[in-house]
């Protein structure tokens, strides 16, 4: 880690990305629940509870609790993690966009899309900002 980097600013975004991260975990204990509560989120209604819907939605829960986990690893050691860090920091940005068609693609509303759009370039931004800036504290 060179001189310019926030050690206390990485660690304290990437925690607080990987605590965002845990609101999946319902969704691998509970998928059709889940799957319900969200679908009335969004205003979509009842879903077609099939296996694949099912399946989708645990796996995909499971791969944000997963992050989350490998988030707070990265975080109790950012020297060592740094490139992984700055990597992370890049792919939030990339994601930012792609959300964009991915969201429009499945019919998401407005809101839905604001928040991934926005979340994953604010946390890139951040992230990665925090890379190359030192701490005034």
């Amino acid at each position: 880690m060179d001189a310019s980097s926030n050690p206390r600013g990485q660690r304290l975004v990437l925690r607080l990305i990987a605590i965002t991260s845990l609101i999946a975990l319902p969704a691998i204990i509970v998928p059709r629940l889940a799957a319900e509560k969200l679908s009335w989120l969004v205003g979509f209604g009842q879903p077609p509870l099939t296996p694949l819907l099912l399946y989708m939605m645990a796996g995909g829960a499971a791969v944000f609790v997963g992050q989350a986990v490998l988030l707070w690893a990265m975080s109790a050691d950012v020297t060592r993690y740094q490139p992984l860090i700055r990597l992370v920091a890049w792919i939030y940005l990339a994601c930012g966009p792609l959300f964009i068609w991915i969201d429009s693609q499945a019919g998401m509303p407005l809101w839905w899309q604001l928040m991934d759009v926005c979340g994953c370039i604010l946390a890139g931004a951040v992230l990665l900002w925090s890379c190359h800036h030192p701490s005034k504290l």
